[in-house]
């Protein structure tokens, strides 16, 4: 989601303008900042270093000296967390000194609960903040004008994207169309981040009518993206949480495998479905009662070159 506002950094600053009413002046040379800022980030704890999704200027067109540009910090959030409150300002402020420019905040969650405690919080400062933006399917425009979405493909992806995860799939079947005429490399890449935001019945449809070539491309880059690797994430940490439930280490050992082992097994299936290869009762069964991570992992990556199913379990 990051990549649609640093593929169009303009994208940020007109979304100022047209959904939150921001009267901005002409602005030219829209700038991602992300690199050179983040050497300036402080180091938190045992956290690491503090680093914002993504950094952008846009310098006047007109310069005036009390005003070098406008800046925006972008930060698409998946899942609420009570540190980032913090952050946020941390963020803010050091973009607004090194820059020394007014700078906004954009926050892009990724469901209506984060949505929610998005908005709230600026309410929580003492006194409230309102400098906090969100953007979410409630404020998105559907862009559903077929001209529009071609000219601005990170624009129809991202509100295919918002109202999507809200069950509104008519923009993602739009955006699908725009990113498969994309000669570039965003074409498999966009196309990853709206099958993301789909049920499965809606993927289904869409990767229909993909070549067996077209389905090999996407199922590579899906596995070497972000979106894949969270999954296995969520898997590992919602192993550990079962686990710690348990209140033994053994329990947390065999939660954080049985994470993984699901998270595999279902990769397993994808590539095999992808592929339109058959799945037997027999070989469906092995799949899912396989207990070690690593083997799993192989039949993923025979499942890529196999003929048939049961060629890889050779």
């Amino acid at each position: 989601m990051v990549s649609l506002f640093r593929d169009d950094p303009r994208l940020a600053f007109d979304l100022l303008r047209s959904v939150f009413g921001i009267e901005l002046p002409p602005l030219t040379q829209y700038t991602d900042r992300k690199g050179e800022l983040d050497r300036h980030l402080p180091i938190t704890g045992d956290t690491g270093e503090l680093r914002m999704d993504l950094a952008l200027s846009a310098e006047l067109e007109q310069p005036e000296h009390r005003r070098a540009g406008i800046a925006v910090i972008v930060e698409v959030q998946k899942r609420i967390n009570s540190v980032k409150r913090w952050r946020l300002w941390v963020y803010w402020a050091l973009l607004a000194e090194q820059l020394k420019r007014n700078t906004a905040v954009l926050v892009v969650p990724l469901s209506k609960a984060v949505g929610r405690w998005s908005r709230g919080l600026g309410r929580l400062e003492i006194p409230m903040r309102e400098g906090l933006l969100v953007l979410d399917h409630e404020n998105m425009p559907r862009i559903t004008d077929l001209e529009l979405a071609r000219l601005r493909p990170a624009l129809v992806v991202l509100s295919a994207v918002l109202h999507a995860i809200n069950g509104d799939y008519e923009i993602a079947q739009i955006a699908w169309d725009v990113a498969g005429e994309l000669a570039d490399e965003r074409r498999w890449r966009y196309a990853a981040i709206i099958l993301s935001a789909v049920p499965q019945h809606e993927r289904d449809r869409m990767i229909g009518d993909l070549t067996m070539e077209e389905r090999h491309e996407l199922t590579e880059l899906e596995l070497n993206s972000i979106a894949y690797h969270d999954g296995r994430d969520d898997g590992k940490r919602e192993g550990m949480l079962a686990g710690k439930r348990e209140g033994m280490l053994a329990g947390k050992r065999e939660g954080l495998l049985e994470g993984k082992r699901e998270v595999l097994a279902e990769l397993v299936f994808t590539i095999l479905e992808l592929r339109e290869l058959p799945v037997d009762a027999a070989s469906r069964a092995k799949i899912q009662a396989c207990s070690d991570p690593d083997l799993l992992q192989r039949w993923a990556a025979r499942a890529k070159q196999a003929s048939e199913t049961a060629n890889i379990f050779d």
